[in-house]
């Protein structure tokens, strides 16, 4: 057998081949701390490993989901704890307003009044605080805003737009302030409510459409729920996940989806409309329109129609006397919403012990620790480095010194 070059070269060249590919090899454990790149290197540890790290996986984007729904819940809680020192102001001018000495003359009346339209309007630009563009008491649509309030503070409209609906559903809540002789002592008493209509995106109320309809819309919305597997409760078992959901409607009537849910739509629908009448909204909308109502019989600065400001005053006392019962009801909010959070909170610390079990596991099957991998990566890397050198010295010797 003859020792060629070309056959010299060859073995030479593969063997730099090898050591190049070891060398790369272990940068590449360096860089990714697997000890294995494909299944064929150890199949019972690559499969395990890759096992291991599709839970971490998903208990890494569990984690992440948990954080930007407790931004959310944050959001909603303030939104109703905005809402409820509203109320805690309105409760205070309402006292101020029955008990102050001026309280008859027309300029106090107007002023009173044009303040409580702007806490009217403020509560529902509360409920249409947003959280990376969602509407976080409105649902989960970026480009429905859901509560608009009418100047005069006696219409307030609820957009919402349903799952698979191109077009967000209207529904005008107006509250209509009336006034009645009672039957046995002829006096004059003061009552209010609000009707609910179906309106189209120009507001105009469609033809067709019964109130009833407008109602089984808005039970419909407020029966929604936004229950999320995050690694708290049985996915088979909805009712054991928790529920990131609240909606401006339930937060105001303080009546959850779970509530709504659990009644009759005879049972439901009335107890929306009651508690939506003795709500921030509907008790502030009737002391607004019974002060307007005073604030017009004067026929100068001094003088009004003493039986409208006995309705006034009558208006003021109901409303006092319901107000803390309505601010419960959005109290209950936080309640709610806090212990969403804590569970939350709960399963974050344990999805991160689940996360740091998973690295131990996976390093026991996939990885290689960095010392390891360094030292074999500078080991691999003189090897490669010699064999270079060696070969461009070989390259300086002719054949003939070679067979010599």
């Amino acid at each position: 057998m003859r020792v060629t070059s070309a056959k010299f070269y060859k073995e030479y060249a593969g063997t730099v081949q090898d050591l190049k590919s070891k060398y790369n090899h272990s940068l590449m454990q360096v860089s990714s701390g697997k000890r294995y790149e494909k299944a064929a290197d150890s199949p019972l540890d690559y499969y395990a490993g890759k096992k291991i790290d599709n839970l971490y996986n998903d208990a890494q984007t569990k984690e992440t989901m948990i954080k930007d729904v407790n931004n959310r819940l944050q959001q909603q809680e303030a939104a109703s704890r905005s809402i409820h020192t509203e109320m805690g102001n309105i409760n205070t001018k309402l006292v101020t307003l029955l008990n102050a000495p001026q309280e008859g003359l027309k300029s106090t009346i107007d002023t009173y009044s044009s303040e409580l339209r702007m806490r009217q309007q403020n509560m529902a630009n509360d409920m249409n605080m947003q959280y990376e563009n969602f509407y976080v008491l409105g649902g989960n649509d970026a480009t429905t805003i859901p509560f608009d309030m009418s100047a005069d503070g006696q219409t307030l409209t609820y957009h919402h737009k349903f799952a698979g609906d191109s077009e967000a559903t209207n529904i005008r809540m107006e509250y209509q302030y009336n006034t009645h002789k009672d039957a046995t002592t002829g006096e004059v008493i003061s009552e209010g409510g609000y009707t609910y209509t179906l309106i189209d995106k120009e507001g105009n109320p469609i033809s067709g459409k019964t109130e009833d309809d407008a109602m089984n819309e808005l039970l419909r919305a407020m029966r929604e729920q936004g229950r999320m597997s995050l690694g708290y409760g049985n996915v088979v078992n909805r009712e054991t996940l928790p529920d990131t959901y609240t909606g401006g409607m339930n937060m105001v009537t303080g009546l959850s989806s779970d509530a709504l849910r659990a009644m009759g739509d005879t049972e439901a629908k009335s107890q929306i409309r009651k508690n939506m009448d003795m709500s921030c909204f509907g008790l502030n909308a009737r002391v607004i329109k019974g002060g307007e109502n005073y604030s017009s019989t004067f026929v100068d600065s001094d003088t009004g129609v003493q039986a409208d400001r006995d309705l006034m005053n009558a208006d003021l006392n109901y409303a006092l006397g319901e107000m803390d019962d309505s601010m419960v009801r959005v109290s209950d909010t936080f309640r709610r919403i806090g212990i969403t959070t804590t569970v939350l909170e709960h399963v974050e610390s344990n999805l991160q012990t689940q996360q740091d079990s998973y690295q131990q596991e996976y390093t026991d099957h996939m990885g290689i620790p960095l010392e390891e991998a360094i030292t074999k990566m500078y080991s691999d890397q003189f090897a490669y480095n010699a064999a270079m050198q060696v070969g461009s010295k070989i390259m300086q010797n002719s054949l003939f010194d070679f067979v010599r």
